[in-house]
């Protein structure tokens, strides 16, 4: 076990530099802009239409956008690195991004859940569910443009895995909505809103732990 994470974390530091820095800051550039231009969209259809999956949805987004931000910035510090020829601790930068990543995902999901939790113990009166759901499916498909511009690159480089994982854990937020939406609007389940944003902050969890995990090894090795 100990020897197949020491080749992890050696894969790791090897690899964070495969993917040429002006790609990559090109990559993260486009889909900060898809993403905060959808975040505050989406925040004010959810005040509207008294969604809290829609709410807690569009918070998620604006941890994307900080994400995406930090992401930016450590690639940045490491490309000045390296045309310093400071070799050694360059990738530092980039897995430290990565973990306060993993660890704004988490707490992200434990502000959703609370939120969740005193949502279905006091359900609202009235959700509009066709705009939740039209505002949910403009996500999804937002979601699904920058997880297809960032996916080839996130296996090799733990800072742009860091920020795919958010882009990631949005996408199954959107699907969430999607079907609170369709449920609130079909059989009237106003308490299917906060029992999807439940499942959506479990997710997140799960998806950011590994994350956590490795960029800590990462940082232990260097």
């Amino acid at each position: 076990m100990h020897q197949h994470s020491a080749s992890c974390v050696h894969h790791t530091t090897h690899t964070n530099h495969s993917s040429p820095p002006a790609s990559k800051v090109r990559l993260l550039v486009t889909a900060l802009i898809l993403i905060c231009s959808f975040a505050l969209a989406e925040f004010g259809v959810g005040l509207f239409s008294h969604s809290l999956a829609l709410l807690a949805d569009s918070e998620h987004l604006a941890s994307d956008c900080l994400a995406l931000v930090l992401a930016l910035l450590a690639t940045w510090i490491a490309q000045r690195r390296r045309s310093h020829h400071a070799m050694p601790g360059n990738g530092r930068v980039e897995v430290l991004a990565a973990l306060v990543n993993g660890v704004g995902l988490v707490a992200i999901a434990f502000w959703i859940a609370w939120e969740a939790i005193v949502r279905l113990q006091s359900p609202p009166v009235e959700i509009l569910s066709l705009p939740m759901l039209a505002t949910a499916s403009v996500g999804l498909g937002v979601n699904s443009v920058n997880i297809l511009l960032l996916h080839r690159h996130s296996h090799d480089d733990l800072n742009l895995k860091g920020a795919f994982l958010h882009i990631v854990a949005d996408a199954a937020s959107s699907v969430g909505v999607i079907l609170a939406a369709i449920a609130v609007w079909a059989m009237h389940w106003l308490w299917a809103d906060g029992l999807i944003s439940l499942l959506v902050a479990g997710l997140i969890i799960i998806s950011a732990t590994p994350l956590i995990i490795q960029s800590f090894k990462a940082l232990l090795a260097k």
